[in-house]
């Protein structure tokens, strides 16, 4: 039965995020620091106003108003999100036969609509529950913290800490409510809500470990929701006193320093991992540091051009039209072979244009006329590719080499809409049969001749020797991984339990693909 996601949880997600914008942005000013202290010397002395003329007083200049670093907020809470993911990806094999095989934005809508928010647990475990996540919380509430200058030198129980700490509740509510039902969450990575399994055997349920009546779940439930966030601050609270009130008395510390600040970031574990994200020691405390020092300082890792380099590269030509010749090399259909790789030959233009002195908008259109003579449910007719993305990479006044990351499409104007046959698979989209590739083979209606759209994900290499300021001769290697619907199908219907399903019958495979170009460069 469809469980449907109540009105609570909408207005739980948009009152958050209203919220955590409006109050961020109007954070209150922290107290003034002290000015420097003032020298005895006569020279330093300040006349009273009422000793100025009329004219000579001018307003005393105020301190500026700490700022926030929403560049850093932003970019660090996508490092924490790729992190979770990555270790998700790593760890369970039926997230990566998803994210391989089906389609994304279909399942990540049809898993949200089945989240069930009319119980309590998700079916995890308390470790999960109850100390994973809030450690999840209390990190995403210090990336709030660590990238305000003046929260981020407040310790335990100061005036103005918890308003401080309620706006990083707020911040690490957005963020786990997201990490649960984000496209770029559990619910979008890993379809969480889309399909149910057993809470004992999990993928591995048969008749011999699951019985009827036993309990099976979607993972979904107000545990995440609430839990994160709220027991998560009490991680920060935890931490924050103990940073403050214990680590002092730690025995030993002026005797032994190094073991001393390794404790110290032990005792703080979620501070030490958003630490991390921006680069900084585990050990490192802002209220420390008046003057912010550069990220590894001492260490040598420089991985910016100098500040004249990165000037001369502010001043280079801001567009580039690249026309060239390409070829790619493609599954297409002969008279001799079906489905078979061959080197189509086209022609097509790359734009870009640079959004910083070190990242570029990268686009390409590419045309390969009659490619695929012969139709079938991959390729026919002509094949138009369409990619656009960024890039980067090192250049110099005679040279520079660049690597692009464009995702896009491929569009065949003369293919088969649909397979000549189909391969009906079990329904169990998880469970142990879910690799299964063998099924009841039907045979369909004649397909139509139409256009196909396929997804594509290209890597591009190029190297440019510059004629002149304005024109440079360019040659490149690409590698397109191309997404393709296959004509396997999973049986109609939810399933049974423990496994049902509410996600695509659809099954896709990926191809990779090598391609070149070879044409002038004109930059203005």
């Amino acid at each position: 039965m469809r469980a449907r996601r109540p009105r609570a949880l909408r207005i739980l997600i948009v009152g958050v995020a209203i919220v955590t914008v409006a109050l961020l942005a109007h954070a209150s000013t922290p107290p003034e620091l002290p000015d420097a202290p003032q020298s005895s010397n006569a020279l330093t002395h300040t006349p009273a106003i009422a000793d100025l003329p009329p004219m000579a007083y001018i307003e005393p200049r105020r301190n500026p108003t700490p700022g926030y670093h929403w560049k850093g907020l932003l970019l660090q809470s996508l490092e924490f999100n790729l992190i979770e993911n990555g270790f998700r990806l790593a760890t369970d094999d039926s997230m990566r036969y998803q994210i391989a095989h089906k389609p994304y934005w279909h399942d990540y809508v049809a898993s949200v609509k089945q989240f069930n928010m009319r119980r309590w647990n998700d079916g995890d475990s308390f470790i999960v529950n109850y100390v994973g996540h809030p450690l999840q919380g209390a990190v995403g509430a210090y990336i709030e913290i660590q990238n305000s200058e003046s929260q981020s030198r407040l310790q335990w129980n100061e005036p103005g800490y918890w308003r401080s700490r309620a706006l990083a509740f707020l911040w690490t509510t957005a963020f786990s409510t997201n990490s649960e039902i984000g496209p770029f969450g559990e619910a979008g990575i890993g379809n969480e809500g889309g399909f149910t399994y057993g809470l004992k055997c999990m993928s591995h349920c048969d008749s011999t470990n699951f019985k009827p009546g036993d309990k099976y779940t979607n993972n979904t439930g107000w545990v995440d929701f609430i839990i994160t966030p709220t027991v998560g601050m009490l991680w920060v609270f935890a931490e924050d006193y103990i940073d403050k009130d214990i680590v002092p008395l730690i025995p030993g510390a002026a005797n032994h320093p190094t073991e001393a600040k390794i404790l110290r970031g032990s005792l703080n574990p979620s501070r030490t991992f958003a630490n991390m994200l921006r680069g900084r020691k585990p050990w490192y405390r802002d209220y420390e540091h008046p003057v912010p020092t550069p990220a590894y300082k001492g260490y040598g890792q420089y991985f910016l051009p100098s500040e004249d380099h990165m000037e001369w590269r502010r001043n280079l030509p801001r567009y580039q039209i690249a026309p060239h010749l390409n070829g790619l090399s493609i599954a297409t259909n002969s008279v001799g072979c079906l489905n078979c790789r061959g080197i189509t030959t086209g022609v097509g233009v790359e734009f870009s244009a640079r959004l910083l002195p070190l990242l570029d908008f990268d686009s390409d259109l590419s045309y390969q006329p009659a490619a695929s003579p012969l139709p079938g449910d991959r390729a026919g007719g002509n094949a138009f590719r369409v990619v656009f993305g960024v890039r980067s990479g090192y250049e110099t006044e005679n040279y520079a080499v660049r690597v692009a990351v464009r995702p896009g499409f491929v569009r065949w104007d003369r293919a088969y809409t649909t397979s000549l046959t189909s391969i009906l698979l079990p329904n169990n989209q998880l469970g142990p049969d879910r690799y299964v590739q063998t099924g009841e083979l039907i045979t369909n209606p004649p397909p139509a001749l139409g256009p196909i759209l396929h997804f594509d994900w290209n890597v591009n290499f190029t190297g440019d020797y510059k004629l002149s300021p304005g024109v440079a001769l360019r040659a490149g290697i690409s590698e397109d991984l191309v997404r393709y619907r296959t004509n396997m199908l999973a049986a109609d219907g939810v399933g049974e339990p423990p496994y049902l399903s509410w996600l695509s019958r659809e099954n896709y495979i990926n191809r990779g693909n090598w391609s070149y170009q070879v044409g002038p460069v004109f930059s203005f």
